[in-house]
């Protein structure tokens, strides 16, 4: 069975449990700042919610009977214009841009290894994709995750060009 989810944009008081949660996931030279994350937050805010997405557990309190909601995971993307992810296409948004860059995708430690990122994704690809706005979905991802990204749709490129913390990333897409 698998664990309740609730889907929805994310908002700025959303922004330190997902700051948290994107330090707990990534090497601290590949983690995005609490800044960086507040503007792509409010990137998502000002022209398309879609684009900086969540995922909430939802649990019974047994003591009042009231339903608790806990930040289960996250996506987090800017757009731009570049077919793949670039070095300068992280550091930029194009409120403009038809493709959709994926810089995170972030589950809380307690919530791994329950196909919250799969939930999360596949959801969230068919809101975009639905939407009739953009191209493509561009990613870097590590070796270890490329699996779990062509099992929700993306295509393997090969290894990219973005030099970003220690370890190699691969190129990855989706086009609609």
């Amino acid at each position: 069975m698998s664990i309740p989810l609730v889907f929805k944009p994310a908002t700025l008081t959303d922004l330190d449990i997902i700051s948290t949660i994107e330090t707990q996931s990534y090497h601290p030279d590949e983690a995005a700042s609490r800044e960086q994350i507040a503007h792509r937050m409010n990137y998502a805010i000002d022209g398309d919610p879609h684009l900086f997405y969540t995922a909430w557990l939802e649990q019974e309190n047994n003591n009042n009977n009231k339903e608790e909601k806990t930040l289960a995971g996250f996506v987090c993307t800017t757009l731009g214009s570049t077919t793949l992810v670039t070095d300068e296409s992280m550091k930029v948004h194009d409120p403009n841009g038809k493709i959709v860059y994926l810089h995170s995708v972030c589950v809380h430690p307690q919530a791994r290894r329950q196909k919250v990122a799969t939930r999360l994704m596949t959801h969230w690809i068919q809101l975009l994709e639905k939407s009739k706005k953009y191209d493509r979905i561009a990613l870097i991802a590590r070796e270890n995750l490329i699996g779990l990204y062509e099992s929700v749709g993306f295509k393997y490129l090969g290894k990219s060009q973005v030099v970003h913390g220690p370890d190699p990333w691969f190129d990855m897409v989706l086009d609609f």
